[in-house]
């Protein structure tokens, strides 16, 4: 959205509470209770513009309780990181001016094909807490088509696609997946709240902004859904997105390895792994494709240590460069 004279990258909305919501509000209150508050977490957002003068300033803010992990906002020239700040409750100031060496920013952008353009301010924002924008002040303009990627990247799933226990908002699988296939993410991870629901299958499906997707489907599920119940919400939720996008590839992934695949007791997780696999092989659409989550975060040293569910930023860099390589070798056929 655009909003005074920047965009709101991946923002669908301001909400009456001035909170940045990544969805309709009036589909985020009708979501699962996770879901609802996760979508309020700015995972993926960007504020972009053009700076027409010398200098400006973007001051922004937590929403809530502090001791949010990783309040961590990034600075972007196009593909150039330039700075890191640490968010809290009081307002932090970030200053805008463009770097010293802007032209040879420029120079290597073009030379190398870069999918951003060097002049494009690109505030990356957590994705770890509720956000707002008390005050945007400077001579701004929002990005011209031609400064960003062409290729839009859904990627919808839970905590694990939100981003939790990465230590940058660029450090997500989804967002070094995009990087690595220089493409622009829409993340549509909400932590916990990764239930499937039909009105996220219809939102998906109704919005035409994306070139190809993936669905990380069953982690947030397997403790509080039986099987049946998920083969329910999985089959609508897939038949769905891609019947109403058949020319668009759409990659299925099932559940990550996590604690439970080191349980000899624990099988219910390959029953919702069969699920996913079996609704592709239904469906047989050859651009609908199945992903084994085991597959692409293999070892096991890459799962935070407390849970055994979360990636570390070592895990999340696996999935990253194992799901971009898939996809780039899928999407050439």
């Amino acid at each position: 959205m655009f909003y005074e004279n920047v965009e709101l990258y991946n923002i669908a909305e301001i909400n009456g509470e001035n909170l940045l919501t990544r969805i309709p509000d009036k589909l985020r209150v009708a979501l699962n209770e996770n879901a609802k508050l996760r979508a309020l977490y700015p995972a993926g957002c960007e504020i972009r513009f053009n700076l027409k003068t010398e200098t400006g300033k973007i001051i922004l803010k937590l929403k809530g309780e502090l001791g949010v992990f990783f309040p961590v906002v990034e600075v972007y020239q196009g593909a150039f990181k330039a700075m890191s700040y640490s968010l809290g409750a009081k307002p932090t100031e970030i200053p805008i001016t463009l770097p010293q060496n802007i032209e040879l920013l420029d120079k290597i952008s073009k030379e190398k094909n870069f999918p951003f353009d060097s002049r494009l301010f690109r505030i990356m924002l957590p994705y770890s807490a509720a956000i707002e924008i008390p005050k945007i002040e400077g001579d701004f303009s929002p990005p011209a088509k031609e400064q960003t990627p062409q290729t839009g990247y859904i990627a919808y799933g839970s905590s694990i696609t939100h981003g939790s226990y990465a230590v940058r908002p660029t450090g997500t699988y989804a967002m070094r997946t995009a990087q690595l296939l220089g493409v622009d993410l829409i993340n549509l991870g909400f932590g916990g709240g990764a239930h499937c629901e039909s009105q996220v299958a219809d939102y998906i499906a109704e919005r035409n902004d994306w070139d190809f997707a993936t669905l990380e489907l069953g982690i947030n599920m397997i403790g509080c859904f039986e099987t049946e119940e998920f083969k329910k919400r999985v089959d609508y939720f897939i038949k769905k997105i891609a019947s109403t996008h058949p020319d668009k590839w759409i990659f299925c992934i099932d559940i990550f390895t996590f604690y439970g695949d080191f349980d000899p007791a624990s099988t219910k997780q390959n029953e919702f792994r069969k699920v996913v696999k079996e609704t592709v092989e239904k469906l047989n659409m050859p651009k609908v494709i199945h992903i084994d989550g085991r597959e692409i975060l293999k070892n096991a040293s890459g799962l935070m240590a407390g849970d055994l569910v979360h990636p570390s930023p070592e895990g999340m860099e696996e999935i990253a460069k194992n799901l971009a390589q898939y996809i780039k070798k899928e999407m050439k056929n």
